[in-house]
């Protein structure tokens, strides 16, 4: 669990001063906000490695983390329900969709899996047949990532950061984006040898992005969810029938 811990506070080293730099106004509020930030990333890293850690909460067996990702979305709520006073402007946890962004909401959400499919299908190193990866990613990453990381994160973020700058637009779905790539391009061994998958972090923050832009625009992590596990499971099956 060391190990886990210290990924998670080194994408922190990375992006705090980003955080600190972008916020709205330097108040005591925010660095709260920032503070909690940065605590409820380092206890949902732990979280969804409890599985595989401790074989005490190793609850389903499989070749996927079921177990972790169960404790991640278990972990997701309840932080939003100890912390959503922080973010209440930004409480995305709803099935209540925004006025007038159906079209465009819908097209992020289908281009978006479309990209996944081709990138899965002519970059992918194809695969068997597998029932339980199918089931895997149609329903638990989703679920998990985008209720921690476009709902409680972002929320935390978009509370206290500037709402667009120039160039880069939301700061707060950028820099989600960006520790989105890192937990699934950065790996740090046993023997803390550092691995960085360069096109991997490319496609799953430029994926984060999209997710965060829906959210925001919908104001509703349910179209992230279906987005994010739509593309999850069309392209793993594409790479599969290739």
């Amino acid at each position: 669990m060391n190990i886990v811990v210290l990924e998670a506070i080194m994408y922190l080293i990375v992006l705090l001063p980003f955080m600190i730099l972008l916020m709205k106004e330097r108040t005591k509020e925010h660095f709260i906000r920032i503070g909690v930030f940065c605590l409820v990333f380092v206890v949902y890293s732990c979280a969804i490695m409890l599985g595989r850690v401790y074989d005490a909460f190793h609850i389903i067996n499989g070749n996927w983390n079921w177990s972790g990702k169960i404790y991640g979305v278990l972990c997701g709520i309840l932080c939003y329900y100890v912390f959503r006073k922080y973010f209440k402007e930004y409480d995305f946890f709803t099935l209540k969709q925004a006025e007038g962004i159906k079209q465009p909401v819908w097209i992020a959400t289908i281009g978006i899996t479309v990209l996944a499919v081709l990138a899965w299908f002519f970059a992918g190193s194809g695969g068997e047949w597998n029932i339980e990866t199918l089931a895997f990613q149609l329903i638990l990453p989703g679920l998990d990532e985008e209720i921690m990381f476009r709902g409680v994160l972002m929320g935390l973020l978009l509370s206290s950061l500037k709402t667009k700058v120039k160039y880069i637009g939301n700061p707060s779905n950028l820099l989600i984006a960006v520790l989105f790539g890192f937990v699934h391009a950065f790996t740090l061994s046993k023997e803390y040898e550092v691995g960085f998958n360069t096109i991997y972090f490319i496609q799953t923050a430029f994926a984060g992005y999209v997710y965060g832009w829906i959210a925001i625009k919908s104001r509703s992590i349910v179209f992230p969810i279906l987005a994010h596990n739509a593309s999850n499971f069309f392209g793993t099956l594409a790479m599969m029938v290739k």
